[in-house]
C-alpha cells in the first residue's frame, strides 16, 4: 500500500507538474522596470510632439491651393471627416481595466539564471526528498529501500497514537519533537522541524504555488499539486532517514502530520508572504542535484534556505542565516544590480545515526563549516562551501546564466574530498533540474 501511493504521488506530481514546464509563462507583475532612459513601445509609436501618426488626419490637414482644378469625372471618393486623434494609450488603459490584475509574485519571478533557473517540482522532490543522503554517503542510490523504509513511515503516520505512547508519551512528543521545551543537542528535534519544515517547507509551497500559476494553472490546481509535491519529498525524506528500522518513528509523525502541514496553511496566508519575501527575505538557495550515470548515485543534491534580514540603519547590509544540512549566519551586502555577496561560517551535518535500536531515534554529529555566495535578485548565482567532512570538503556551484547567458543555460559544479577523489557535472535550464557528473567518487 504505501509502496503504490508513493509511486501514485510521484507520478501524479510529475506528470501534472512537468507537463506544465514548457507552457508559456504569464506576464509578471513584478517584472523589472525599464531603465529611466530608455524608450517605451508607445515612446518609440509616437512623433515628436507626443501626436499619434494618423494617415487619415494627415492627409485631411494637408492644405490644398485653391487653383488646382478638380476633375469633374473624379471617381475617388470625397474622405471623411478626420475624427480626433485618440492616444494609443487610451485604449491600451480600456483593455487593461477590463483584466483582472495577475497574482502577486513573493517568491517565483521566472528568472532565467541562477538557482531559479532550476526551480521545478522534480527539482524540489530531488533536493528536498533527498536531502539526507548528504550524511548516508554509503547508498546514494536513487532507488531507495522504499518498500521497506516507505512501509515503516506509512505504519507510523497512520498508527500515530500507537507510536507516540510506544515511545514515551505525549508530553515527550510534545517537548522534543512539537514545542522549544527541549535544549539538549540529543532532544532538541524541535529545532530543524520550525526551521526547515515549517518556515522552510511553507516557503517551498508557495515558491511551487506560483511556479504552477506562472504556467497558466488555477489557484485551486496549483495548491493541490504543490502541496502534493511537498508530502511527496517529505515522504522521501522520512523514508531515507527510516534506514531499515521496523518500528517506531515519531519524527516522520512531527514532521509531516504537524509541521509540513502547518507550513502549507501558514503561508497559505498572504501576510505571512509579504513578511517572508520583504522583511526577512526567505529564498530556496538548493543545490545543483546530478546523476552520476557510472554508478547510479545521486550527487550535489541538497535543500538549503537563505534568510537575510535588513539592518534599518544600513540599507545595504543584511543579516545572512542560510539553513538545510547546515546551519550558518554571517552577513550579506547589497551591491548594484541587483547582486548581492554573502560570507557565512557556522557547522555542516557530517553524519546520520540512529541511537535506539528498534525505534528511530536519529542524532547527527556537526563539523566546521564556511561558505561565500554571489546572488542577483536572491536567486543564487555561485556558492562556494568549505566544510570539516570526508567527501564534500570543498564545494563550488556556478548557476545557470551566472556569467553567459545563453538557452538553454548551463551551470556547472564541482566537489573535492579530503583525500583527493573529486566529481563535476554540469546542470541545465529546462531539465527538470537533474544534471549529470562524472569522476573518481562513488
Amino acid at each position: 500500500m504505501p509502496r503504490l501511493a508513493f509511486a501514485l504521488l510521484f507520478a501524479f506530481v510529475f506528470l501534472a507538474g512537468e507537463s506544465l514546464a514548457h507552457a508559456e509563462p504569464s506576464a509578471s507583475v513584478d517584472a523589472p522596470e525599464p531603465d529611466a532612459g530608455a524608450p517605451t513601445a508607445d515612446a518609440a509609436a509616437e512623433p515628436a510632439g507626443g501626436a499619434v501618426a494618423d494617415p487619415a488626419s494627415a492627409s485631411a490637414s494637408a492644405p490644398v491651393p485653391a487653383s488646382a482644378p478638380v476633375p469633374a469625372s473624379a471617381s475617388a471618393p470625397v474622405p471623411a471627416p478626420a475624427s480626433a486623434p485618440v492616444p494609443a494609450l487610451a485604449s491600451a488603459s480600456v483593455s487593461s481595466a477590463a483584466r483582472p490584475d495577475p497574482p502577486k509574485r513573493y517568491f517565483y519571478h521566472h528568472y532565467d539564471y541562477g538557482s531559479e533557473s532550476l526551480y521545478g517540482p522534480l527539482y524540489v522532490i530531488l533536493n528536498r526528498g533527498y536531502d539526507v543522503l548528504q550524511m548516508r554517503g554509503e547508498n546514494r542510490q536513487l532507488g531507495q529501500n522504499f518498500q521497506l523504509d516507505g512501509g515503516n513511515v506509512w505504519a507510523n503516520v497512520t498508527h500515530a497514537p500507537q507510536a507516540i505512547n510506544g515511545t514515551g508519551g505525549w508530553w515527550r512528543f510534545i517537548r522534543q519533537e512539537i514545542l522549544p521545551l527541549s535544549f539538549t543537542p540529543d532532544t532538541a528535534r524541535w529545532v530543524p522541524n520550525y526551521t526547515l519544515h515549517l518556515i522552510g517547507g511553507g516557503q517551498t509551497y508557495a515558491q511551487l504555488r506560483e511556479w504552477f500559476m506562472d504556467r497558466e494553472a488555477s489557484p485551486l490546481a496549483a495548491s493541490a499539486f504543490s502541496a502534493a509535491t511537498i508530502f511527496a519529498s517529505a515522504f522521501v525524506n522520512e523514508s531515507i532517514e527510516n534506514k531499515g528500522v521496523i518500528g517506531y518513528n515519531t519524527d516522520c509523525i512531527a514532521d509531516i502530520m504537524v509541521f509540513d502541514v502547518a507550513g502549507i496553511v501558514l503561508f497559505s496566508f498572504e501576510g505571512v508572504r509579504d513578511f517572508f519575501s520583504r522583511h526577512i527575505i526567505v529564498s530556496d538557495w538548493s543545490m545543483q542535484p546530478a546523476l552520476i550515470p557510472q554508478t547510479g548515485n545521486l550527487h550535489n543534491q541538497g535543500n538549503y534556505y537563505s534568510a537575510k534580514i535588513p539592518i534599518p540603519w544600513h540599507p545595504r547590509l543584511r543579516l545572512l542565516g542560510y539553513g538545510g544540512m547546515a546551519t550558518m549566519g554571517g552577513l550579506s551586502y547589497l551591491l548594484d544590480g541587483g547582486y548581492s555577496i554573502s560570507a557565512a561560517m557556522g557547522g555542516k551535518f557530517d553524519t546520520l545515526v540512529n541511537t535506539s535500536p528498534g525505534r528511530v531515534e536519529n542524532k547527527v554529529t556537526t563539523q566546521l563549516a564556511g561558505a561565500l555566495f554571489i546572488d542577483r535578485n536572491n536567486s543564487l548565482l555561485a556558492s562556494l562551501q568549505v566544510a570539516d567532512v570526508d567527501d564534500y570538503f570543498l564545494n563550488l556551484n556556478v548557476y545557470p546564466n551566472a556569467i553567459i547567458h545563453t538557452d538553454p543555460g548551463f551551470g556547472f559544479w564541482g566537489v573535492v574530498a579530503k583525500d583527493g577523489r573529486f566529481l563535476g557535472g554540469i546542470s541545465f535550464t529546462r531539465a527538470f533540474g537533474l544534471g549529470v557528473g562524472a569522476g573518481t567518487m562513488k
